[in-house]
C-alpha cells in the first residue's frame, strides 16, 4: 500500500474524530455517574458464535487490494455472513456490475449475505449520495437528510431497483436498512430520522416476498464524550447526569418487528487529534455490561441483536502509526470477541477484512491468522438461512 493511500484512508479517520473530540471541553463539566462504581460485568449464556465480517470493495481499493481476489479470498474462510452495501453514487455512474458479480460469485459458493441498501452504507464518507441526486441548496451541517422530499423519493426508488434486483438470491439472507442511520456521521455530520427509515422498512417489506430479516444498526455506546459527539440529539443533559436517555439503540430498536436484528457497532479505542496532539480514547469498562442490557432488551420485544460491527482494524489518529497500531491488536480481538461472547451475543461480524488481507500481503499474517483461529473455535455455530 502506497503511503498517499494510507493517508488518504487515515484522513477519513481522522476528519470524523475531529467531529468528536469538538465536545472534549464539555468534560470540565464532571458528569454524575463517572463517580458512580462500574457495574458488574455481564454474562450470558455461552453458545457457539456466529461469526462473520464486512466487505468493501471500496476499502479494499484504498489498500491497494484487488476486490474480487480479497471477496473470494475471504468467501473461502466460509463466515457464517459476509454484509455487503450497495454504494449509491458507483450504481449511479457504472451500474450494478461490481455488485452483480459479488452476489452470484455468493450464489455459486453459498455464502450467506447481508446487504445494505439506502443513502448511507459502510465506510467513509458515510453517505454515498450521487451528485446528480443533491439537493440545490446542497446539505448543511447536521442536517436531518431525509427532510429533503427530492432525495427521499429518489432514495425509495433506489432502495426499489435494488430490492427488486436480488430479492431472488437464495445467498441473501437480511437486508440492512441503512448504516447507523440515527448517528450523526461523516465529514457534515448528517442523519436520518425514523419516519423515512420507516417508509424504507416499508418499501422492503413490501418488495422482498421471502420475509426476510431486516437490520437497523447503531453506533453504540463507547463512553459519554464520543456518544454526545454521535447521537442525533447534540448535547443530552439526562445521560450526563447517569439518567436513562434516547439513544442510536433505542431509536433503531422502536422501528423493527419481531425476528428483526438490531445491529450493535462496538469499539474500544479511538485514536483522534486534538490542538495538534494525538490521543487515544477508549471505551467505558462496562461496556459488555451495557450491551448485555441492550440484548435483554431486544430479546425481551422478540427481536434479534447482532453485533454488526466488532473493531478488528486500527482507528488511529496518524498515518504513522497504522501499520503498527495503538487501538487495536490480534490480541484485543481475541479480548473483545471474548467480551462479547461472554455478554450473550450469538452472533458477532468483525470490522477490518481488508486490514487483514493487506496486514497479510505485507508479512505479517498475525491479523488473518486469528481470525481464523476463533473460526475454528466456533465450528459447531448453525449455518444463517432466511
Amino acid at each position: 500500500m502506497t503511503l498517499p493511500r494510507i493517508q488518504s484512508l487515515v484522513l477519513r479517520r481522522r476528519v470524523q474524530a475531529l467531529a468528536i473530540v469538538l465536545v472534549v471541553p464539555l468534560l470540565a463539566v464532571a458528569p454524575l455517574h463517572l463517580l458512580m462504581p462500574a457495574t458488574a460485568k455481564a454474562h450470558g449464556v455461552v453458545t457457539p458464535v456466529q461469526v462473520g465480517i464486512s466487505f468493501s470493495p471500496r476499502r479494499a481499493a484504498y489498500l491497494g487490494l484487488d476486490a474480487r481476489s480479497a471477496f473470494t479470498r475471504l468467501e473461502a474462510m466460509h463466515f457464517r455472513v459476509i454484509r455487503l452495501t450497495a454504494y449509491w453514487d458507483q450504481i449511479d455512474q457504472d451500474g450494478y456490475g461490481e455488485l452483480d458479480w459479488m452476489m452470484s460469485e455468493a450464489k455459486r459458493a453459498g455464502q450467506p449475505i447481508a446487504l445494505t441498501v439506502g443513502m448511507k452504507g459502510l465506510g467513509w464518507p458515510e453517505f454515498f449520495i450521487p451528485d446528480s441526486m443533491m439537493p440545490a441548496a446542497g446539505l448543511v451541517q447536521g442536517q436531518d437528510v431525509a427532510s429533503d422530499s427530492s432525495l427521499r423519493d429518489a432514495t425509495l426508488s433506489f432502495v426499489s431497483d435494488t430490492v427488486l434486483r436480488y430479492r431472488d438470491n437464495p445467498a441473501l439472507m437480511a437486508w440492512q436498512i441503512e448504516n447507523e442511520p440515527f448517528n450523526r456521521a461523516g465529514p457534515k455530520r448528517l442523519w436520518i430520522d425514523a419516519e423515512f427509515l420507516k417508509d424504507e422498512i416499508t418499501r422492503v417489506r413490501q418488495l422482498d416476498g421471502h420475509q426476510r430479516p431486516l437490520i437497523v444498526n447503531a453506533f453504540s455506546h463507547f463512553n459519554l464524550v464520543f456518544d454526545q459527539a454521535s447521537a442525533r440529539q447534540g448535547f443530552d443533559l439526562r445521560q450526563w447526569l447517569g439518567f436513562e436517555a434516547d439513544s442510536a439503540e433505542r431509536d433503531g430498536l422502536s422501528v423493527l418487528s419481531r425476528g428483526d436484528v438490531l445491529g450493535l457497532d462496538v469499539y474500544t479505542a479511538i485514536g483522534y487529534s486534538f490542538l495538534g496532539q494525538d490521543h487515544m480514547s477508549h471505551a467505558d469498562s462496562d461496556w459488555p455490561d451495557r450491551l448485555a442490557r441492550v440484548r435483554d432488551l431486544v430479546r425481551k420485544q422478540g427481536k434479534q441483536a447482532w453485533i454488526t460491527e466488532a473493531q478488528a482494524e486500527p482507528w488511529e489518529s496518524a498515518t504513522d502509526s497504522y501499520a503498527d497500531p495503538k487501538s487495536t491488536s490480534p490480541q484485543a480481538i481475541r479480548s473483545i470477541f471474548a467480551n462479547l461472547k461472554d455478554a450473550g451475543f450469538s452472533t458477532v461480524l468483525f470490522w477490518g477484512s481488508e486490514y487483514w488481507l493487506w496486514r497479510a500481503e505485507q508479512g505479517d499474517p498475525r491479523w488473518i491468522d486469528t481470525i481464523r483461529a476463533i473460526l475454528r473455535g466456533e465450528a459447531r455455530a448453525p449455518a444463517m438461512t432466511i
